[in-house]
C-alpha cells in the first residue's frame, strides 16, 4: 500500500544524483521557490572559521540525539512496520497481524543495504527491488504522535482566536458540503556514497485546523535513527513536521512522512453581512495582520490615497471591502505566474497593472490594511487568497474570504485545497532574523571540507495512489 509515492521519490532522487555528478558543490532544490538550502553556506562558514547557525530554539547539544533504545536497529533486528509511529521512547509495538508484514520488510530492507554496499547510492535508489506484496493492513489505529498533532492543532486554533463558523447563517461565513482529502508530506534524504554529513535540520509544513479545515493523521513513517515531531509557529497559522538527524551516513538514505486525512468546508459570504464592522480594537494576534510589510506595502502613499478614494463612497464595512475586491479585480489584469517567478507584491501590481494570484491579494490586503480592515494571505499548494477580519455587531470577529484572481462573491469560496498557511509574516526558528512570506520548506546542516551537499527530495501529495 502507499509504494508508488516511495518509487517517485526514489527515482526523483536518482535524477537529482545524476544531475549533481557534474557539479559536486552544490546540490539541486526541490522546489527552488520554497525551499531554503543551506549545506554551501554552512560549509563556507567552516572555511572562514565562522560559527553555523544554531539548531531550532537553542537546544542543547544533544538536540539531534535519540534515546538509547532507538539507535539504528542490527540488521537482524524487526523493521518498523510502514504507517506505525515509532515512539520517541523507544516503546512502539508491532502486532501479530503485522507480523508478516515486518518481515518482508526485512527483507527488503536486507536487499537495499546490500545494494548500498555493493552499488553505491545511486543504483540502490534506481534498482530497488520492488517490494513484496503484503498482506491486508489491520485498520489504521491513531498513533501516539497523531494525538499529540490532534491536540497541538486544536490549541493553535484556539491561540489564534478562530471562532467556529455559524451553521445558521447569522454570524460568520456558512460552510457548505464537506470535501475529503489524503495529503502526504514529508522528506527523504540521502548522503552521497563518498560524503557524510551532520547536524541535519528539515522542515515541511503540513496542514493544520482550522474552521473550515478539520485535520486527523492517520499514518506515520519516522526513522529511529532521527528525531521527528510536530511544531506550530509561534505566529500562529502554520504547522511544520521537523526532522533533526546527528550524523548521514555516505549512502545513507532516511525518510520520514505523514499521512492525513484532511476535510474541506467550501464558505459561502453570511446571510446578514450589514452586521460587520471594521474592528475598533482588535486581538493581539490580529494586529500583526495590520502592518506593513515588503510585498504588502499598506503604509505607501499611493496605496492608502487609493484605499481611500476607492471606499469613501461607502458607510458598511462590508460594503467597503467589496469595493477594494472590485478595484483589484478591474484594474489588475491577471497574469499566470511563471516557473521561479519571485512574487513581486501590492505596488509592482499597481505600478505594471497585473499580477498572479500572489500579486493581486497582496493588493487587496494592503489596502484593506490601509483602512484598518486586518487582512491575510491563504496559502494552499499551487495557489493562494486573501482573508480579512470584520467583527459583528456584538463585537464577535471573523476571518472571511476573498478569492481575488477569481470571479466569486465577497465571502464565498469554493476552493476546497489543503490549507497549509494563514498569514505573510513569520519567522522561523532556524533564521529568526528573516521574516518570511511564506512557510518555506527547509534543508540544512554541515558537510566535510570539499564533500559533496546530500540529496534530498520534499513530499507534498494530495490524494496520492495506493
Amino acid at each position: 500500500m502507499y509504494s508508488n509515492w516511495k518509487k517517485t521519490a526514489r527515482f526523483a532522487l536518482a535524477l537529482s544524483l545524476s544531475a549533481c555528478l557534474c557539479c559536486a558543490a552544490a546540490f539541486i532544490p526541490a522546489r527552488p521557490a520554497y525551499a531554503q538550502i543551506s549545506f554551501g553556506k554552512m560549509r563556507e562558514a567552516a572555511e572562514k572559521g565562522t560559527p553555523a547557525p544554531k539548531a531550532a530554539d537553542e537546544e542543547d547539544a544533544d538536540a539531534f540525539d535519540v534515546d538509547p533504545n532507538e539507535k539504528e536497529p542490527e540488521k537482524d533486528a524487526p523493521a518498523p512496520r510502514r504507517g506505525a509511529a515509532i515512539s520517541r521512547r523507544g516503546t512502539s509495538a508491532a502486532s501479530n497481524a503485522n507480523a508478516t508484514s515486518a518481515r518482508a520488510s526485512d527483507r527488503v530492507r536486507a536487499k537495499k543495504e546490500q545494494a548500498l554496499a555493493t552499488n553505491g547510492l545511486a543504483e540502490a535508489i534506481a534498482d530497488e527491488p520492488e517490494e513484496e506484496e503484503e498482506p491486508t493492513p489491520a485498520p489504521v489505529r491513531e498513533t501516539p504522535n497523531a494525538r499529540a498533532a490532534q491536540n497541538g492543532a486544536k490549541s493553535a486554533d484556539k491561540s489564534e482566536s478562530e471562532p467556529a463558523a455559524a451553521a445558521n447563517g447569522k454570524r460568520g461565513p456558512v460552510l457548505g458540503k464537506a470535501t475529503s482529502h489524503k495529503y502526504r508530506a514529508g522528506m527523504v534524504f540521502g548522503a552521497r556514497p563518498n560524503g557524510a554529513c551532520s547536524n541535519i535540520i528539515g522542515t515541511a509544513p503540513i496542514p493544520m485546523e482550522f474552521p473550515e479545515q478539520k485535520v486527523r493523521t492517520l499514518e506515520e513513517e519516522f526513522p529511529r535513527v532521527a528525531k521527528v515531531d510536530y511544531r506550530d509557529l509561534r505566529e500562529g497559522g502554520a504547522r511544520q513536521l521537523v526532522f533533526k538527524m546527528r550524523e548521514l551516513k555516505p549512502g545513507q538514505t532516511v525518510q520520514a512522512t505523514a499521512l492525513f486525512e484532511v476535510t474541506r468546508y467550501p464558505m459561502l459570504p453570511p446571510t446578514e453581512p450589514g452586521l460587520y464592522e471594521i474592528p475598533k480594537k482588535v486581538p493581539r494576534e490580529v494586529t500583526r495582520y495590520l502592518k506593513s510589510g515588503p510585498y504588502i506595502e499598506s503604509t505607501a502613499k499611493t496605496v492608502r490615497t487609493l484605499a481611500k478614494e476607492t471606499t469613501k463612497d461607502y458607510e458598511g464595512a462590508w460594503d467597503k471591502v467589496a469595493a477594494i475586491l472590485a478595484y483589484v479585480r478591474d484594474n489588475i489584469e491577471y497574469k499566470e505566474v511563471m516557473v521561479e517567478k519571485p512574487m513581486r507584491g501590492a505596488m509592482a501590481a499597481l505600478k505594471t497593472r497585473d499580477g498572479d494570484c500572489e500579486d493581486m491579494s497582496a493588493l487587496f490586503i494592503a489596502m484593506c490594511r490601509a483602512i484598518e480592515v486586518p487582512a491575510r494571505l491563504v496559502r494552499v499548494p499551487g495557489h493562494c487568497w486573501a482573508e480579512f477580519y470584520l467583527v459583528d455587531d456584538e463585537k464577535e470577529g471573523y476571518w472571511f474570504p476573498a478569492q481575488v484572481a477569481g470571479t466569486e462573491e465577497l465571502g464565498s469560496l469554493q476552493d476546497t485545497r489543503v490549507i497549509l498557511q494563514k498569514g505573510d509574516n513569520f519567522k522561523l526558528p532556524e533564521t529568526p532574523k528573516e521574516e518570511s512570506l511564506y512557510v518555506k520548506e527547509l534543508f540544512m546542516g554541515s558537510v566535510k571540507e570539499n564533500g559533496p551537499d546530500p540529496l534530498h527530495q520534499f513530499i507534498q501529495e494530495t490524494d496520492p495512489k495506493d
